[in-house]
């Protein structure tokens, strides 16, 4: 049953992110104690440059992978399937090992003439090892994606956070500061890369060795071509907000701004599906298509939007507890960036396109969306600071949402029904009004607060029917009831 081979991967999938996100966010809060809001800004600076730098080691191949190797598998072509790996891994090989070489290189000048900081050189040294090896695990969880296996983003996700908190925790704790932290990041990914290795090898040998078909590289190009500039396009929009920041003010900002991000793109990233749906969306046409777009939707903005909402209304509680007050800074920027959660419920339209291998649509909206983000930053982070920075990622990511969903209802005839995100609203605003007139004195009763806004929300959402029967029946098929 589909519904049950997506609940599944989605499964594997959401564990993974929460692994990721509670680790991340543990880490981000424990550095950001440690070491202050200057060196974690210099921190936060290095390692948004090496998530940065890192799409050039992308170019959209793993998204390739993912597409083709699901495309040969459903037709039974093992050889096509080992073809593709192949093929795709010897590039990924060649950009990983230039890109890295490139920022060692260049580190001492980055650190002279771009950022104006010594204290940034020796760390954007150690970032690029991470950069040589990361590509390596993202690739090898492509294969499994592919092969319509999610298990892998579980383990590699759960070998790497363990490993990387632990690593963190003790080199900063010793005395190694900024130079520590990063290299919790190296050792990490050295051993996930060892896991997914071996459970590769274990359980699908047979994908890996043998008789290779050779490829249309032509098909491929065409499809990795857009994807190249879409994957830059993206890491610029998740990126270059912290980079410019640091560019026209101290680390410190950078700091700040980055730990408001943490905690709303943990959130996010928890209730994000598009991942666990690109290798079912390549095999559905039509009304099926359609109606499995719609039902996700629907779903997930029952999430997104009081997600967002709630943030929102605890923002401040959220930055003293997690952060502390050295952090309050932050809040402003808290309050803007809780509306990125809505990406979880509109983020499927690029899956889309990929999918059906039109992937120059959301290139050409990325585009668009990347250049009205570095514009905004530019003019709006002398003018407002990090909250122009915030400002200005939002309504970047709202341009793109934009401009997506009148291609999808163009091109597929594929848009969202308007209840499906009017009705959370106003749930979310009734739970809302809850909120803010309660101030929780304890953590206590700020954890009760929580549960009972929740409450209100879903009372609220079937009031004004935005959960039926019909949705429950689907709920108990999907769990085998």
């Amino acid at each position: 049953m589909l519904a049950r081979r997506v609940a599944r991967n989605a499964l594997y999938n959401s564990s993974a992110t929460l692994i990721g996100n509670v680790s991340g966010l543990i880490i981000t809060i424990f550095l950001a104690r440690a070491l202050g809001p200057e060196n974690f800004g210099i921190y936060s600076l290095s390692i948004s440059i090496a998530f940065l730098v890192l799409a050039f080691t992308d170019l959209g191949i793993n998204q390739t992978l993912v597409r083709y190797v699901s495309d040969a598998l459903s037709k039974g072509n093992l050889p096509l399937v080992r073809g593709y790996i192949r093929e795709l891994g010897k590039l990924k090989l060649i950009l990983t090992v230039a890109t890295s070489l490139t920022i060692f290189l260049l580190s001492d000048f980055l650190a002279e003439y771009v950022f104006h900081s010594e204290a940034i050189a020796t760390p954007l040294k150690i970032v690029s090892a991470f950069v040589l090896l990361r590509p390596v695990s993202g690739f090898l969880v492509g294969i499994f994606n592919g092969l319509n296996d999610f298990r892998a983003n579980f383990v590699r996700s759960i070998t790497y956070e363990f490993f990387r908190a632990s690593s963190i925790i003790v080199l900063v704790s010793i005395g190694y500061s900024v130079i520590g932290a990063i290299i919790g990041f190296v050792i990490a990914t050295l051993v996930s890369i060892m896991a997914l290795m071996l459970l590769l090898f274990r359980q699908y040998r047979r994908y890996i060795f043998g008789l290779a078909e050779r490829i249309d590289m032509k098909r491929v190009i065409r499809f990795t071509g857009y994807l190249t500039i879409g994957s830059i396009a993206w890491t610029v929009f998740a990126y270059v907000d912290s980079v410019m920041i640091g560019m026209f003010m101290p680390a410190e900002y950078v700091g700040y701004y980055r730990a408001s991000y943490s905690i709303v793109g943990a959130v996010a990233g928890i209730l994000s599906l598009p991942a666990v749906l690109f290798p079912v969306f390549v095999q559905l046409e039509g009304r099926n298509l359609k109606n499995a777009f719609n039902r996700v939707f629907k779903y997930s903005a029952m999430l997104a939007v009081p997600a967002s909402f709630g943030l929102l209304a605890i923002s401040r509680e959220v930055i003293l507890a997690v952060y502390g007050p050295d952090y309050l800074s932050a809040l402003p920027v808290f309050w803007v960036l809780s509306f990125l959660i809505l990406r979880s419920a509109v983020g499927f339209w690029a899956v889309i396109f990929n999918a059906k291998e039109k992937p120059e649509y959301p290139v050409r909206a990325v585009l668009i969306g990347m250049v009205m983000n570095v514009v905004l930053n530019y003019l709006m982070i002398p003018a407002f600071g990090i909250v122009g920075a915030a400002l200005a990622t939002l309504a970047s990511n709202m341009a793109v949402w934009s401009i997506l969903a009148y291609l999808s209802k163009r091109e597929f005839g594929i848009f969202f029904s308007p209840s499906h995100i009017a009705k959370p609203v106003i749930a979310s605003l009734v739970m809302l009004a809850f909120l803010i007139s309660v101030t929780p004195v304890s953590i206590v009763e700020g954890v009760a607060m929580v549960v009972a806004g929740a409450a209100i929300y879903l009372a609220a959402l079937y009031m004004v029917r935005g959960i039926d029967r019909e949705d429950l029946v689907y709920f108990s098929r999907i769990l085998g009831r």
